[in-house]
Formats: structure tokens, sequence, C-alpha cells
């Protein structure tokens, strides 16, 4: 990465479209929404709801297929001469490992993000039924293990906080050979028309990303750097510079911006500058100097 700040996959499209805004390869990575194999229409609408503190999406996924990916969105960001962190998406381990494999061969990726914490899409399975793949640690230890074996370059898996005891799960992760985790996933929640007396999200259910659940990912990613020797990617509600230096002083190496960027396109660039700021005043001469410095 050219530096520590990077874009939540989902809240940035391809890139593409936010660079009427800003050169996008400014940024240390652009994180690209999640990939599938095959394209994918998502959910019905609505599928988006605007929370005091954030937003409720239950988008389900929506893309334009790995095809498309390669031949449509990736020259642009290439062109731009962007670091790219393709987010991929499966069904079963096999198709992440087929994804990894193909973005890989066709130099479209510098590295992967294994989306294994999509909350309106359930693939794992459970004696109490459908569970997130990023829920059970042999199912990630699974996942990652399959993607590890598929290519070479850096392996990411995003982790959600929708467990107990995040430890568990970003060890599993680790102990199967991922590069790094990204923390966190959206946190499940719904919202209702109390005169319709009907859900406002048309899956009924949705993750809450924004500033509301900032609190809870910065706890999560001291958590996990507290066990972990791998890099953790700090991700939930960061809309400022001092949001991010938050969690690189709890334990991250990199964080992302996500829902900010619909309030504020440049927002991530933004934090890219701010945080060269703050070093400048402290005389930080390395920003990696400050990962996990936090004084409890």
């Amino acid at each position: 990465m050219k530096n520590p700040v990077t874009v939540a996959s989902g809240t940035f499209g391809y890139g593409q479209e936010f660079g009427q805004y800003f050169d996008v390869s400014l940024l240390g990575a652009v994180t690209t929404k999640s990939i599938s194999l095959n394209p994918k229409a998502g959910n019905k609408p609505p599928r988006l709801v605007e929370t005091p503190a954030g937003i409720l999406n239950a988008i389900g996924l929506q893309n334009v297929g790995l095809d498309k990916f390669l031949s449509d969105k990736i020259p642009y960001l290439r062109e731009q001469g962007a670091i790219i962190i393709a987010n991929i998406y499966g069904h079963n381990p096999e198709e992440y490992a087929e994804l990894a494999g193909r973005l890989e061969a066709e130099g479209a990726a510098d590295a992967i993000e294994a989306n294994l914490s999509c909350p309106n899409v359930h693939d794992a399975k459970s004696a109490k039924g459908p569970v997130l793949a990023a829920q059970d640690p042999e199912a990630i230890m699974r996942y990652t293990q399959t993607i590890r074996q598929a290519t070479k370059l850096p392996v990411f898996v995003k982790l959600t906080p929708n467990v107990m005891n995040i430890q568990e799960y970003a060890l599993a992760a680790q102990e199967a050979g991922a590069d790094g985790v990204c923390l966190i996933n959206t946190l499940m929640g719904m919202a209702i028309d109390p005169e319709k007396r009907t859900p406002l999200l048309s899956n009924t259910v949705g993750g809450l990303s924004g500033p509301a659940i900032r609190p809870v990912a910065l706890k999560m990613v001291w958590d996990a750097a507290r066990v972990l020797k791998i890099p953790i990617i700090g991700t939930g509600g960061i809309c400022s510079a001092m949001d991010a230096m938050e969690f690189i002083l709890a334990g991250a190496t990199a964080v992302s911006v996500g829902s900010m960027s619909f309030r504020q396109p440049d927002a991530a660039l933004l934090v890219v500058k701010g945080l060269e700021d703050y070093c400048k005043r402290h005389e930080i001469s390395d920003i990696n100097e400050l990962i996990g410095s936090i004084k409890t």
C-alpha cells in the first residue's frame, strides 16, 4: 500500500465512480466491491435505510461478475496506477479459490480480501441453521486454506463482528495462512416503519455501518491485535483522520473508510492528508511506529 488508507468494500464501487472527485491512485489502495464468479442482482429494494448515526444496508452483493470486472473495471484502476485489493465472494471455498486464482493470473489484483462475513447472505450451516462462514472458526480455516493454496497474492480475511470473541476467529484466519484480517464488517440491525408496521428493508435485516459502530470496531481491533502476529485493516465508522488514528493506536496497520464516502466522496483522501499532518505535528517519521502504541 502507498499509505495506510483504503476504502471499505461495497462503499466505493469499483473505484471509477469516484474518479470525478479525486485521483483514486492517491489512496493506499482501492478495495473494490465484492466480486463473484457470476453477476448478482442483489436484493430487491428498498436496500438502504439511514439511521441516526449510520446506514443500514441489505444490498445483497450486487456485482457485475468476474468477466465484466476483468474487462470493464480493472483497466481503469490500472491506468490510474492504483493499488488494487479485490474483495471476493463465493458460495463455497472452491469458488473463492477460482476467483483468487483468476484475478492473479489476469494481473487484476495486488491483494485479495476474502469476504466471509456479508450479513445478507448465508452459505455455511450449523446445527442451529445457516450461519456466516466467519461465524465458524473451522469454516474460516477451511476457506482460508483453500484460498491460500490458490494464489500467491496477499490474502486478507474480512471477519464479522457478530460473534462473542473476535480473537478466536481472527486466530483461525492466521493459523490457516491469512496474511492479514479486516475488522470489522457490519453489525446486524433492522428498522421498522411504525405506521405501516413493516420492515424498512425488503430483506428485513441488514448490516449497520457508520459512526455508530466505531467504538465496537475499535474494541475488536484492539482485542485482535493483542493476539495476532499478522496485520489488521481496521474499519467501521471512520470519518476523519483522528478516527483513523484511533484504530492505528489500537493496533491496526491500515484503515479503510466506508460509509463516509457516501456523504463526502473524498473522505478517504482527506484521511490520508490528515494522517500526514498528524505525523508532522508529532514529529513522527514513520506512521508504523504508532501501531498499537496506545497506553493502557
